[in-house]
Formats: C-alpha cells, sequence, structure tokens
C-alpha cells in the first residue's frame, strides 16, 4: 500500500494551490536579503525587483515547475526494507547509566557515534552521527561532526556545511573521504524570504556543484494563513520561487521540498509529533506529485516527539508514525533516538525507536509460504505420542514463524515478579550493554584520520 494523489488534495485544490502560489510570487515575491544578488536580479529575464523583493512572473514560475517533472529520487540502499536514521541536529544526550542530560562534546560525540556504527550491525538502521559536538567554534561545528563521523561511522558522512567558514574545509575532506559534495540545500526563511549561510554557500560554491534544492519550514498561523491550501500555496511560493532566483544566480538545476508544519498556539511551539504534522506531510507530498507528473514519494518520514524519556509516551507517538508511516509506503524514519523534538539523544531512545521499526517490518512482511508436505500423517502421530515442541521441525522453523525480542519477553505475571519485575527500561538497557560489548569493525586508516585532522585545525587557526 502507497500513499497516492488524490488522498488529500483533489487535482483540483492541487492547481489552485498551484495558481495561488503563482499569484503570491507575481505581486509579493521574494524578499532577498544580499544586495548584491537583488542587484544582479534586476538584469535577469522574467524577474522585476521592487524595493528589496524580487517578483517572479507567471511565465518564469511556470517553466521552472515544468522542469520539475520527472526528477526521480536516487533509490534506498536499503531497498523496501524498513530502516532507521538518528537525528544530526543534537546537541544533547542523556547517559543511560546516570540518566543526567549532558552537552555533546568531540569526544562523547565520539562514542555515541560508534555505539550507532556498532548498532546498524544489529538492527536496521543507517550509521548516522547522532549529533552536533557544542566544544567548538560555532562555525566549525559542521566540520567537525563530518570528521568524528568518518573516524567512527562506516558511511553516511553528513557533507552539509553550515557556514561559509565551513564549506571549504569540507571540500577537502569530502575528497579525502572519496565523497561528493555537489546537491546542497537552500533554506528559505519564512515568510518569502532569501537569505542566510545555506544561500551563501551554494551561491559562493556554485562552481563546485551540480545542483541544489530549497527548502523551508512555515508554521501555519504563524508565518502562512491558517488555511492548509493557502499555507501550501505560501510554501509552493517560497520554494519555487527562490529555486527560480538561486537557478538565474547561479546557473544551477534546482529542486524542491515544499512542507507546512502545524503549530501549537498554546505552548507555541511546532507541533512536531502529531498526527497533523503526519498529515500535512502527506499533503505537501501529493502536492509535489501534480508538479512532477507521478505518484507521490513517501519513501521517508521523520519519527519525532516533545517526549522527554523513551516511555509509554515516546513508545506511543512514534510507533503510532513508524506503523502509519510504514502502510503508506515510507521505509525510512529519521530521528530514532531524539526527544524534545531533536534537542537530546537517548540510546535507549534509540534501541526502543528500532524495536518499534523491526515490529512494524514484521508486519509488513506477513506470514511465511508454506504448504501441506506429504509427512503431514506421519508429524501428527509422532507430534500426539511425544509432542510437538521437541520435534525437530519445530526447533529448525521456530526462528521464522517467531523471532523473539529481548525488549518483549513474553513472559506471565508470576514469572516476571519471581525474575524482579524488570521493567522496559531494564531490558533496553540490557540491550545497550550488549550492543556497547561488540567488537569495533569499521576502523578509519590511518593516513585518512591525519589528513581530516590536519583540514581541521587548518580551518581552525583561520577562524581564530
Amino acid at each position: 500500500m502507497r500513499l497516492q494523489k488524490g488522498r488529500h488534495l483533489s487535482s483540483k485544490r492541487a492547481e489552485c494551490i498551484i495558481e495561488g502560489a503563482g499569484r503570491i510570487l507575481a505581486h509579493t515575491g521574494i524578499k532577498v536579503t544580499d544586495p548584491q544578488a537583488l542587484e544582479e536580479l534586476k538584469h535577469k529575464e522574467g524577474i522585476e525587483v521592487q524595493g528589496d523583493r524580487a517578483l517572479i512572473r507567471e511565465t518564469a514560475y511556470r517553466e521552472f515547475l515544468l522542469r520539475q517533472k520527472g526528477k526521480k529520487i536516487p533509490p534506498d540502499k536499503h531497498g523496501s526494507r524498513l530502516h532507521g536514521e538518528a537525528s544530526l541536529y543534537t546537541y544533547h544526550y542523556r547517559d543511560p547509566d546516570t540518566g543526567r542530560i549532558l552537552e555533546f562534546n568531540r569526544q562523547k560525540l565520539g562514542e555515541y557515534a560508534a555505539f550507532v556504527e556498532k548498532a546498524h550491525r544489529i538492527y536496521p538502521m543507517n550509521p548516522v552521527i547522532p549529533g552536533y559536538p557544542t566544544d567548538v567554534p560555532a562555525q566549525l561545528s559542521s566540520l567537525a561532526r563530518y570528521q568524528t563521523a568518518a573516524e567512527h561511522c562506516s558511511g553516511c558522512w553528513p557533507a552539509a556545511p553550515d557556514s561559509v567558514e565551513a564549506a571549504e574545509y569540507m571540500f577537502e575532506m569530502t575528497r579525502v573521504m572519496g565523497q561528493e559534495m555537489t546537491h546542497l540545500p537552500v533554506y528559505m526563511i519564512s515568510p518569502l524570504t532569501l537569505g542566510g549561510d545555506a544561500f551563501d554557500i551554494v551561491r559562493k560554491y556554485s562552481f563546485r556543484l551540480s545542483s541544489f534544492y530549497t527548502f523551508s519550514m512555515p508554521n501555519m498561523g504563524v508565518t502562512t494563513p491558517m488555511n492548509l491550501s493557502m499555507g501550501l500555496s505560501v510554501v509552493l511560493a517560497e520554494v519555487a520561487g527562490g529555486a527560480v532566483l538561486v537557478e538565474l544566480l547561479t546557473g544551477l538545476q534546482g529542486e524542491i521540498k515544499p512542507n507546512l508544519f502545524p503549530f501549537d498556539f498554546k505552548y507555541f511551539n511546532i507541533a512536531f509529533g502529531t498526527p497533523e504534522k503526519f498529515l500535512y506531510e502527506q499533503a505537501a507530498a501529493e502536492l509535489t506529485a501534480y508538479i512532477r507528473g507521478e505518484e507521490p514519494d513517501y519513501s521517508s518520514t521523520n519519527i519525532h516527539t516533545w517526549g522527554k524519556e523513551p516511555d509509554g509516551r515516546t513508545a506511543m507517538e512514534k510507533g503510532m508514525m513508524i506503523m502509519a508511516g510504514a502502510l503508506d509506503g515510507a521505509r525510512r524514519f529519521y530521528c530514532v533516538g531524539t526527544q524534545s523534538l531533536d534537542e537530546l539523544f537517548d540510546p535507549l531512545q534509540m534501541i526502543q525507536d528500532l524495536e518499534a521499526i523491526t515490529f512494524a517490518q514484521k508486519i509488513l512482511d506477513g506470514i511465511p509460504e508454506d504448504e501441506v508436505e506429504d509427512t503431514l500423517l506421519d508429524e501428527i502421530e509422532e507430534g500426539i505420542a511425544s509432542g510437538f515442541v521437541c520435534s525437530d521441525r519445530s526447533l529448525d522453523e521456530y526462528r521464522e514463524y517467531l523471532d523473539a525480542s529481548l525488549f518483549s519477553p513474553k513472559d506471565n505475571m508470576q514469572r516476571w515478579m519471581l525474575d524482579g519485575q524488570k521493567t522496559a527500561r531494564d531490558s533496553l538497557k540490557e540491550i545497550y550493554r550488549e550492543i556497547q560489548g561488540q567488537p569495533v569493525e569499521y576502523v578509519l586508516e590511518d593516513w585518512k584520520k591525519a589528513e581530516l585532522d590536519k583540514i581541521f585545525q587548518a580551518a581552525l587557526r583561520q577562524t581564530k
């Protein structure tokens, strides 16, 4: 089963949203914070500059949308199997032994990156480093994160510089690691503003890139009207308008990733981890599909929560997102292990999330194929005489029919009480210790480690 066009947005409604975005771009336009970029845009066809805003004519907007048709998403190495991925944006972690919440420094981030690397050999997940170090200059934190990831994880190194200062050196680091950095984001500022570090990086290093994508995080009722269709028109205007302008300024090809997020007025906070966020995300995927002329690409989703513990709340919120997403075709689930949106990484939460992903995969897999064999009567007689539980078939094929999890023991109340009343957290800690006890299999070559350190030290000297 997969998400299809028409579930949330009819073709008529989608076209109204697309048309609405065109009206916004033609009459309101995109605010451009860089004076030099604004001056360049004055001389570009299809653009009219009024004050600090670039108005985009309908023809330029529609031509851009036509170029989006048929763009394909590269296949995931996991194929159709469900898998998790940690968040790159976390600054704090919870120590599973003491329960203390602490900031990541480079050493601790390396230790938890190594833990993720070990866990990905047991669970279905990509070995993504779970956060940022805080003991380096802020403008170099993404560079330090990349270096730490390369030293401790066998893949998925985050080639995403957060500052112009880090970008040049990250190109050098990715070269050492044999990784191309040719596709970077431009993060639009809601509402309808182009500017910031990501824009500056793409402009400065456009000669090294082949493409970019635009993304924004508009909150309905805060940076858009409190109306889903009008909100989607605003976000489409943001990402498409920004992409048109960046294409004209750089000559690169742009892609768009429209999305819209609900906002909780009671806590005045973005409402991740909610049914509404899930539904708005699907509606945005349908809108993109109408633009591309294909079925929605709903191969991934986030499993955020504002919960602060690996408890019933986080299990419910994340588990529901996993199962609902899986039933609609999502296969990659971002932010395993994160709590309080992505403020906190908890390794016990990561295990709980991965157990939920494994649970969902078993439901998707269905029951195994088998048949009534010629040995049926013989096995029935043997089973009646001595019991089926000790038969060769039961002992050999048990795991095919029920792969029991350490996290979900099937003990009854009496057994549980006699065994010390072990809690779910106790089971998570037991699995955590088991993963930590696994040998290190990935070791970065010494020459690469030395080269990465040389590059980082050069960047550090440059920022002082």
